[in-house]
């Protein structure tokens, strides 16, 4: 029976991956967007239609593929390393998986792309990531078994109690970390793509710091909308944070894949923005949330403090009598 164990586990976890696909299927249908893609193609001039005339590309199967074995495998991760359960736990997994996977980057969509992106777009992308993460948080709990309570986790502490005291000074690290790791890996992974700064129509920079300075003097508003990214990302981090039993290590790794699985997305066909482009912004995004996101992770974890070691009041009692 041992040995059965882990290969329904695997059986289950694909199954978790299968569920993403389908529910990010459904998400689309009911959204629209397909329907805004193709009306907003229509009413471009005939040689524009042409040449963005849409039709699923020879390698959309592999990337979507590997877009929800990334995704799924890793929140079947964390939904079995959880101590909660039910709907707590789906409440936590729908936080996750919407604010990071829509919410977070769609917000980066409105500010620089807004321009680019048909009508009403932006708007079903919303809508598809709400309903496909309704859909799919409570049935990959039920499907990897954890809508009732684990008998072993049961046994186990509770988890400890943050002060409010302790949860600013780490939010404020965290915020400042992502502005600067948003600026660097955006200089240095991105905006070394020439084919990148004409898409958005910016200029190259001799140094980081130029860069940094000049944004601060033409675009100080790029420093506020990183800054309401990184709240966006430490609220839905917390939760996923605080629901697994696991040591610090363990929950900076967990969230560093939890971040990084969603860039997998950029992989995928986008008759919006050059291949190149998007190939950029995935290297940029995947190594700015393996950094960040087990710095979150680390900070995020409250370890529970060792237990002392009780006294053996038998064993003390018998060992006086000899």
């Amino acid at each position: 029976m041992a040995a059965r164990k882990p290969f329904f586990t695997g059986l289950r976890i694909l199954a978790v991956c299968l569920l993403l696909a389908i529910c990010f299927a459904v998400g689309s249908a009911l959204s629209g967007i397909d329907k805004i893609a193709q009306q907003s193609i229509a009413s471009q001039p005939n040689e524009f239609a042409r040449r963005q005339a849409p039709q699923v590309p020879d390698n959309f199967p592999g990337t979507f593929l590997i877009f929800v074995l990334a995704a799924g495998s890793t929140v079947s991760y964390l939904i079995l390393r959880s101590r909660w359960h039910g709907w707590t736990l789906a409440g936590a997994i729908f936080v996750g998986m919407y604010g990071i996977s829509t919410v977070a980057s769609q917000v980066e969509t409105l500010v620089f792309l807004s321009d680019k992106m048909p009508s009403g777009m932006i708007r079903a992308l919303f809508v598809q990531g709400a309903i496909a993460s309704a859909l799919f948080a409570p049935l990959a709990v039920l499907t990897l078994g954890k809508w009732r309570a684990d008998p072993f986790l049961a046994t186990k502490p509770p988890a400890v109690r943050w002060k409010f005291g302790s949860i600013l000074p780490r939010a404020a690290i965290l915020v400042a970390a992502f502005v600067f790791l948003y600026m660097f890996f955006g200089y240095y992974v991105a905006w070394r793509n020439p084919e990148l700064r004409r898409y958005y129509g910016g200029e190259e920079q001799a140094t980081f710091w130029a860069g940094w300075q000049h944004n601060w003097t033409h675009s100080r508003w790029i420093y506020g909308v990183a800054v309401l990214r990184a709240l966006l990302h430490i609220a839905c981090l917390y939760p996923l944070v605080r629901m697994l039993y696991t040591s610090r290590r363990e929950s900076a790794l967990a969230a560093a894949l939890f971040l990084s699985c969603w860039t997998t997305v950029l992989l995928l066909p986008n008759p919006l923005m050059p291949a190149s482009v998007a190939r950029s912004h995935f290297w940029e995004t995947l190594g700015f949330n393996l950094v960040f996101g087990a710095l979150a992770g680390w900070l995020l974890c409250v370890t529970a403090p060792a237990p002392q070691a009780q006294p053996n009041v038998a064993a003390g009692f018998a060992a006086s009598k000899l």
